[in-house]
């Protein structure tokens, strides 16, 4: 937990919401769906303050109430006994309260260049000014299950229709393409989260041009449309026949989870896959966590077996932006044809909430790190351009997986270039290499955008 967060303690959970004093609602004519949004907004401020404090699992309709200063009657008859509905209801009531002034922000903007920089600004104060609220928009719908991840998804569509429109501006007649928004708009929060994780929120206000530099390196561009991917042919895994038992272990892991979720993993169902005894399973992950530890060891043996098949793919290029080119092609194949390491990596990974956030957070910081190290000194990016392109990828590879078209990864090679190599060598040198014509490239020099 970041530090700037502190616990909601039972000393201090009362209410500290404005109740409506006995009478007022005859006294001033409030009707009755009055009262009940004036409560249900309350029950929302509460439910964000202590999910983001003490994490959505531990979140109790009893101290939901205490907070609110309503009634569990009450929040039975807004909800029934539905935590998740409230939970929702909450994730609106902060998304849509802080979306609309950005939107109000970059529609106020009349100069088409600065229109984005006004909306980025007005996010970036959104974050930084309420991190209670941040918390709980970007890290605990992960906790919150498959509805409010979805809900997520609903919410970053406006942002990409603002940045795809932003484009519209600056480029007349050209069109961005909504691969491209997504990702900018998953690179943003890959950077907000970033920040949040490392307790570090406050800061970023300050980043708010670096954010809007990085975007300006991104345009319209035309291409012919990919070509229908093969069908990957999933893999058998052999680590579940080789002679390492902890390796055996972590694959059945990944394999358990990968068919049948996070939740149907159990010491003696890892153990029978494995063809260990679960003595055996014990000895490596005993106690309280230890499915948890297994499943987040599962997650990150996958992790570094695909960045060591991006790595050997890029050293086999004659030159780096082909290399880079070559290791999103490799990492893109690769995540393709194994779907343990698809449904791991994009979907069972949030059954853990925070916790695994942290810890999928800590192999993008390797995905980062490869994709740096490989660069000549005068094209190396900003640590948070590194940042906001490794996340940018991470999303749109992201979209597929979850849309169950993880086998068709390959036809986001173009793409998922342009989104790294654009803010590196410049989107006319980008695009030149992804149309055969790598005259553009530049190793010594970044290329005028």
């Amino acid at each position: 937990m970041p530090p700037a967060v502190r616990r909601t303690t039972s000393a201090t959970r009362r209410s500290r919401y404005q109740k409506l004093r006995p009478g007022v609602r005859g006294a001033n004519g409030l009707s009755r769906e009055q009262v009940e949004q004036h409560q249900r907004t309350r029950l929302y401020e509460a439910m964000v303050e202590i999910a983001a404090s003490e994490g959505y699992p531990v979140t109790t309709i009893k101290a939901l109430c205490s907070l609110a200063g309503v009634s569990r009657q009450t929040f039975y008859d807004l909800f029934g006994s539905d935590r998740e509905a409230c939970f929702l209801g909450a994730y609106d009531h902060v998304v849509g309260r802080a979306a609309a002034r950005i939107k109000l922000a970059y529609c106020n903007e009349k100069d088409p260049e600065l229109r984005l920089r006004r909306a980025f600004e007005q996010f970036a104060w959104e974050v930084a000014s309420e991190p209670h609220a941040a918390r709980f928009a970007l890290l605990e719908p992960f906790a919150a299950g498959p509805a409010a991840l979805a809900r997520m998804d609903d919410g970053r569509r406006m942002f990409e229709e603002l940045v795809a429109a932003s484009m519209g501006g600056r480029f007349p007649g050209a069109k961005l393409s909504p691969t491209v928004a997504k990702g900018i708009v998953g690179g943003v929060e890959r950077v907000a989260r970033a920040y949040l994780l490392a307790g570090k929120i406050d800061e970023l206000r300050a980043k708010a041009d670096a954010l809007c530099a990085w975007v300006s390196c991104y345009r319209p561009w035309s291409h012919a449309p990919p070509a229908r991917a093969p069908e990957a042919v999933a893999r058998r895994d052999a680590g579940l026949r080789c002679r390492d038992e902890r390796l055996r272990v972590l694959r059945a892991t990944a394999a358990i989870a990968a068919k049948d979720g996070y939740f149907a993993l159990s010491g003696a169902r890892i153990a029978r896959l494995a063809e260990v005894g679960e003595e055996t399973f014990a000895s490596l992950y005993g106690g309280t966590d230890g499915i948890e530890r297994c499943f987040l060891a599962a997650f990150e043996l996958l992790g570094v077996e695909a960045l060591v098949c991006a790595t050997k793919a890029s050293r086999d290029a004659q030159a780096w932006p082909d290399g880079v080119r070559s290791a999103i092609a490799a990492l893109l194949d690769h995540t393709a044809a194994h779907p343990f390491l698809a449904r791991l990596a994009f979907v069972e990974i949030f059954s853990l909430g925070p916790p695994a956030i942290e810890r999928r957070s800590r192999l993008l910081e390797r995905f980062t790190e490869q994709l740096v190290q490989h660069l000549p000194p005068l094209q190396q990016p900003s640590v948070l351009a590194a940042e906001a392109i490794v996340g940018a990828i991470w999303a749109i590879v992201h979209d597929y997986v979850v849309r169950g078209q993880a086998h068709r990864l390959r036809e986001l090679v173009d793409d998922a270039t342009y989104l790294a190599l654009a803010p590196v060598i410049g989107h006319e040198a980008a695009v030149l290499l992804l149309i055969g014509d790598p005259s553009g490239v530049c190793d010594g020099q970044r290329p005028t955008r």
